[in-house]
C-alpha cells in the first residue's frame, strides 16, 4: 500500500466538515484521527498506531497527542486533547483504563465523534473492574461520544487505510468483519490468504461492547458499498433483540455469517471471563439467529470461506436446484452425498439437456446429475465450458458445482493445456454472467498458484479446495435464495407497544385467569368452565355431554396431580362424586388450602401431543417453543424456537423443523391435523408474549392437535415484576 506523506503541516490541517455524516459513519470511515497517548517508543501502541496509519496509506489528517513529545514519525505532536482542532472524527485512546473516562469527556468537548478504547481492566475482570466500568458508562452517557471497546483490538477500514489495529498487508475485498477477539481477525486474514479469498473491507473489534454493539455495526457496515458480506465472531450479544432486527434488515441486501463462541457451558464461562458477555441458551440462539436470516457456521475454518463466497456469489434462485459437473466419479459421489446430507436437492436435468451432454461428452459419460465427463475433458478442457452452458440453460438448474481438478489439467497432464484452461476460465465467467446462474469450482489445485483460478476469483467465482467447504457454501447460497424470495412474508422482529398489564403482582396465575388471558388475545383453547360448587361441576359436565377433566383451582396448589386435584374422563353420573373427591383430597393433603373452584374442560379428542410454550430469553426477549409434547418432551428433546412476534410462514417453518411434524399428516392411527390452524395458534401465542412483557413463562403442555382443533390441556402462565415497558 502507498505510504502517507509525512510533512509536519499535516498535523495542523483542518478536519473535513462532519456535518453531513452521523457519528457512526464518522467512526467507521474516519477522515481525521487523533492518537491520544501517542508515543516516541516503537514498542508502544501509541507509536505503532501512527506508523500503521502511514504504512496503510491513510490520506487524511493524523494528530498525535502527547504532552512531552514534539514530533512522531514526522508529524507535529499536539500537547493535549484540549488543543486539538474541533471536529475530528475518531480518537484512538492508548491510555490506562483509569484515565479513559476523563479522556472521553475531553474528546467530546472538542467535537470528536467516536473513540477506540484499547485499555482493559473493565467488566471482563469481574468485580475488580466494576467501578471503572461504571465510570466509563457514566462518561459515555454524559457526553454521547460513540465508543468501540474497551478491551478492543481496534478498528480497521481496509479500503481507506484507517488502520487502528496495526495489522499490515490485509488484502482489500468485500468482507466486513465484527468480532470481540483480535485473534479471530488474525485467523480470518490468514484463512482468507490460504484460501485465496476475496479480501476485506472493514473490521471492528468490539471488545466489551460498552457502547457500540453488534447490531449497530451490522447496520452500518451493511450500508457500505464496499461490503459484500458481514462475517461475525461473537461471544455474546449485549442486546440480542436489536441484533436480530439489524440482521433481518441487513440480510435483505448483504449476507451475514456468524460463528458463535461460548455455546457450551465451559465455553460460556470462558466467554464471560474474556469479554464479560452472557452467551445464553445455545438452542434458542441458534434458532432465532437463523430466523433472522443469519448464516451460522459451526467451525472456525468455515467463517472466512463461507462469508467470502457469499460476498461474491449470487444465491440460488428459488425452485431451482444444483447440478454437479465432475471429471471423476469419486468426487461426484462425495459431492452428491454431502449435498444430500445437508438437505440440498440435485436438479432433475431435462431430456434435451441430457442429449446435448451425451453428444458433447460421448458414450462413457454419465449425463444424469451428477454429470461425470468420464475423460472427455482430459485432452480438451474447453469442453467444460460447453457442458456448463448446457447445464445453465436447463430451467431446473440454479447453480453449477464443478468438482475435481479443473484448472490443474496443465499441471496434471500436459503444460500445453494451460492456454485452453485459461480460455475456459474466461468462458465460464461469461456464461455465469449471461445465464445469471451462479458457478462454484472445487479443485484439487485450488491451493496452487494457478492463473485461471485467479481469473475466476477475480470475476467473483469462488475456487475451493475442499468438497465439504464447497458444499457448505452451496447450502448457504440455497438458504439465501429462499430467504430473499420470502422476505416479504417474514417478521421484522420488532416488539409491539406493550399491552396493559394482565394482572398485578408476580408469580403463577390461577388457571382460569391464565385461560381468560390467552382466550381474550384470540387464541382458541376449546370449551372450559370455572365451577364454584359441586352442583356447578355437575351442570358443566352435563352441558358438555361428553367425558370431562376436572382440575382444582387453589392458590396453595401448584402441582395439582400430586395432591389429588385432577380427575379425568368424568361423566354426568360421576361428576358430583368426582368433584367432592377432589375437594376432600386437596384439603386433606394441603391443610388450609383455599378452594376457588374447579375448572371443567371436555376431554380432548385423540390427537398428537405437542408442546407449545414461551419464555423471555435474557438476551433475545420473548421466544416461543414448539415440539413434541406430553411424556415425550424429555425423551425426544424435540423442540425448536422462534423469537416473537413471527409470521405464519415462520410458524410453518418452525413446525417443519420438528419430529412432531411427521405425525401431523395422519401417521398410522393419528388424525390429520390442520397445519394452517396450528400455525395460526403458534403465531397468536407469539403475539401474546411479545405484547405482554410481564409474562415470563407460558406453558401449554400438552396441546392436543387433532382433526377437530388445537386444544391445550393445561395452561400455565408466570408473571414477573417487569415494568410494562420492559421488553427484555
Amino acid at each position: 500500500m502507498p505510504t502517507m506523506a509525512q510533512p509536519s503541516a499535516v498535523a495542523v490541517a483542518t478536519p473535513p466538515s462532519p456535518v453531513t455524516r452521523t457519528a457512526l459513519e464518522r467512526l467507521f470511515d474516519p477522515r481525521s484521527i487523533a492518537i491520544v497517548g501517542a508515543s516516541t517508543s516503537p514498542t508502544k501502541r501509541g507509536f505503532q498506531a501512527v506508523r500503521a496509519l502511514q504504512q496503510s496509506g491513510f490520506q487524511h489528517p493524523v494528530y498525535p497527542v502527547n504532552p512531552k513529545a514534539t514530533a512522531i514519525l514526522g508529524l507535529e505532536v499536539v500537547p493535549s486533547i484540549d488543543a486539538l482542532p474541533n471536529g475530528i472524527d475518531v480518537a484512538l485512546i492508548a491510555l490506562p483504563g483509569a484515565a479513559i473516562p476523563d479522556a472521553l469527556r475531553r474528546c467530546a468537548a472538542v467535537g470528536i465523534a467516536g473513540a477506540v478504547v484499547l485499555a482493559n481492566g473493565f467488566k471482563e475482570t469481574g468485580d475488580a473492574g466494576a467501578d471503572l466500568d461504571a465510570a466509563l458508562a457514566e462518561a459515555i452517557a454524559e457526553t454521547g461520544i460513540r465508543v468501540i471497546g474497551p478491551n478492543t483490538s481496534g478498528m480497521l477500514n481496509v479500503s481507506t487505510g484507517a488502520n487502528l489495529v496495526g495489522l499490515q498487508d490485509v488484502p482489500v475485498g468485500p468482507i466486513s468483519v465484527i468480532t470481540q477477539s483480535g485473534n479471530m481477525l488474525l485467523s480470518l486474514v490468514n484463512d482468507n490468504r490460504a484460501l485465496k479469498g476475496p479480501g476485506f473491507h472493514a473490521y471492528v473489534g468490539l471488545g466489551n461492547q460498552a457502547d457500540v454493539r453488534y447490531d449497530e455495526c451490522v447496520t452500518e457496515l451493511s450500508r457500505h458499498e464496499g461490503t459484500g458480506a458481514v462475517a461475525i465472531h461473537s461471544e455474546g450479544f449485549a442486546d440480542g433483540r436489536s441484533f436480530l432486527q439489524a440482521a433481518a434488515s441487513a440480510v435483505q441486501d448483504k449476507p451475514v455469517v456468524v460463528l458463535r463462541g461460548g455455546r457450551s457451558e465451559i465455553g460460556q464461562r470462558t466467554a464471560l471471563s474474556h469479554t464479560g458477555s452472557i452467551a445464553g441458551s445455545d438452542a434458542v440462539a441458534t434458532a432465532v439467529l437463523r430466523q433472522a436470516g443469519v448464516e451460522l457456521v459451526d467451525r472456525s475454518d468455515e467463517l472466512a470461506i463461507v462469508a467470502g463466497a457469499m460476498a461474491t456469489t449470487a444465491p440460488i434462485a428459488p425452485g431451482r436446484k444444483v447440478a454437479i459437473l465432475s471429471d471423476g466419479g469419486g468426487h461426484a459421489t462425495l459431492a452428491a452425498d454431502a449435498l444430500t446430507a445437508r438437505g440440498i436437492e440435485l436438479a432433475q436435468i431435462g431430456d434435451q439437456t441430457q442429449q446435448i451432454l451425451r453428444e458433447l461428452l460421448g458414450g462413457p459419460a454419465s449425463v444424469v446429475n451428477p454429470v461425470d465427463v468420464a475423460g472427455a475433458t482430459d485432452a480438451d478442457p474447453t469442453v467444460f465450458a460447453a457442458a456448463v452452458d448446457a447445464l445453465m440453460s436447463d430451467p431446473a438448474v440454479g447453480l453449477v458445482l464443478i468438482v475435481g481438478l479443473f484448472g490443474g489439467y496443465h499441471l496434471r497432464f500436459d503444460a500445453s493445456l494451460r492456454e485452453a484452461e485459461d480460455a475456459t476460465a474466461d468462458s465460464l465467467l461469461a456464461l455465469t454472467a449471461s445465464h445469471g446462474v451462479p458457478l462454484l469450482v472445487q479443485s484439487c489445485y485450488a491451493g496452487d498458484a494457478v492463473a485461471n483460478h485467479d481469473r475466476l476469483r477475480a470475476g467473483g467465482v469462488a475456487v475451493i479446495n475442499s468438497i465439504d467447504h464447497a458444499v457448505r457454501v452451496v447450502a448457504a447460497l440455497d438458504r439465501r435464495g429462499h430467504r430473499l424470495s420470502t422476505a416479504a412474508e417474514r417478521s421484522a422482529l420488532a416488539l409491539p407497544e406493550p399491552a396493559p398489564r394482565a394482572a398485578s403482582g408476580a408469580g403463577i396465575l390461577d388457571e382460569p385467569t391464565a385461560r381468560a388471558l390467552i382466550e381474550d388475545a384470540g387464541v382458541e383453547i376449546g370449551g372450559w368452565t370455572l365451577a364454584r360448587t359441586v352442583d356447578d361441576v355437575v351442570t358443566a359436565v352435563t352441558g358438555y355431554a361428553r367425558p370431562c377433566a376436572l382440575k382444582i383451582v387453589s392458590p396453595q396448589v401448584i402441582h395439582k396431580s400430586d395432591v389429588g386435584g385432577v380427575r379425568l374422563n368424568v361423566v354426568a353420573a360421576t361428576a358430583a362424586d368426582s368433584a367432592q373427591a377432589i375437594i376432600d383430597s386437596v384439603t386433606g393433603n394441603v391443610p388450609g388450602a383455599v378452594i376457588d373452584g374447579i375448572v371443567v374442560t371436555p376431554m380432548a379428542d385423540t390427537g398428537v401431543e405437542l408442546l407449545v410454550g414461551a419464555t423471555r430469553d435474557p438476551i433475545f426477549g420473548p421466544v416461543v417453543a414448539f415440539g413434541s409434547g406430553g411424556v415425550m418432551v424429555e425423551a425426544l428433546e424435540d423442540v425448536t424456537f422462534r423469537a416473537a412476534p413471527f409470521t405464519d410462514l415462520e410458524a410453518h417453518e418452525m413446525i417443519d423443523e420438528t419430529i412432531a411434524s411427521r405425525m401431523l399428516d395422519g401417521y398410522r392411527h393419528l388424525p390429520i391435523v390442520d397445519r394452517e390452524a396450528l400455525a395460526r395458534f403458534l403465531v397468536r401465542v407469539g403475539d401474546i408474549v411479545a405484547a405482554r412483557p410481564e409474562i415470563s413463562e407460558l406453558d401449554l403442555n400438552p396441546v392436543i392437535a387433532s382433526d377437530t382443533g388445537i386444544v391445550p390441556v393445561d395452561v400455565r402462565i408466570v408473571l414477573s415484576e417487569n415494568h410494562p415497558g420492559d421488553h427484555i
